[in-house]
């Protein structure tokens, strides 16, 4: 599961449900279902999650349930794939075959009954990022042995990310260090933050066409992989509108038909670099 969504999903989804007021569809008359779901392409449908909304009485509160026995159906070529639930994590589910493909340009509908509404929802996916480039393909970076190390460690060189986006349109960057145990920098956990489990960053949505990436955050040495996604319309829409003032807004931020929730797309490009002692 991509856990960039699954983190900023929350806080756009939260200020949804907290900003409904719509004549059309009142979430606060009856169990509302919200959907987030979220194709990546090149990568197998994993990240689709329902809920349920239970409104209180009192005005802006609410509470959400995971929805585990739902039918959910995606259709992509005019072929329906039935998702499963996942183990381990409620609410979600999956594509379990390898015959959906995600691919650029392709459109994907999303179906299921529930609450006896049909909830459906369509999502196109984007074009990949172009003319991604790396600054180096190498840096050094000295083990810290003992608080001394620290000075040489703030000289580090910054990673830098740069892309084509003449078209001022939303990208994300995701790092994160590939290898199965990597070592730290801080060898003797000198510093309180030392990493448990691999690093990785994940930043918000930006119109920007570059990213650094901080050297002196850097804290593990191996093979590093760093992704930049475009980020589809619908999502884009939820982000920025997320940024206003929720009592401003008329209208769920939605694309969900007869629900509440995002589905989206994205597609990404991909570079590496190393991390290595001097």
């Amino acid at each position: 599961m991509n856990s960039y969504i699954k983190i900023i999903s929350c806080f756009l989804i939260s200020g949804a449900i907290a900003g409904c007021n719509n004549e059309e569809f009142d979430p606060t008359t009856a169990n509302t279902v919200i959907l987030e779901a979220y194709l990546y392409a090149g990568e197998p449908v994993d990240s689709v999650k329902l809920s349920q909304l239970i409104p209180f009485l009192v005005e802006d509160e609410n509470e959400t349930y995971e929805i585990e026995d739902a039918e959910i159906f995606i259709t992509w070529r005019e072929q329906q794939y039935k998702l499963v639930p996942t183990d381990g994590y409620p609410g979600y589910y999956h594509y379990s075959g390898i015959d959906l493909e995600i691919l650029e340009g392709e459109q994907y509908d999303i179906e299921l009954e529930y609450f006896d509404e049909s909830i459906t929802a369509t999502t196109t996916v984007p074009t990949a990022p172009t003319d991604l480039e790396i600054s180096v393909a190498e840096i050094e970076i000295p083990p810290i042995l003992s608080r001394e190390d620290l000075f040489a460690i703030r000289e580090i060189e910054d990673v830098q990310l740069l892309w084509d986006n003449t078209s001022g349109d939303y990208y994300y960057v995701l790092v994160h260090n590939i290898e199965d145990n990597p070592d730290p920098v801080d060898v003797n956990g000198i510093l309180a933050n030392r990493p448990v489990g691999n690093f990785q960053l994940i930043t918000e949505p930006t119109t920007l066409d570059f990213y650094n990436v901080r050297g002196i955050t850097l804290n593990q040495y191996g093979t590093y992989e760093a992704k930049v996604y475009k980020v589809n319309q619908e999502y884009a829409d939820l982000y920025e509108t997320s940024e206003q003032d929720s009592r401003s807004l008329n209208e769920p931020l939605s694309n969900i038909n007869n629900g509440l929730g995002v589905f989206t797309s994205f597609s990404s490009q991909v570079v590496s670099f190393e991390v290595v002692q001097p």
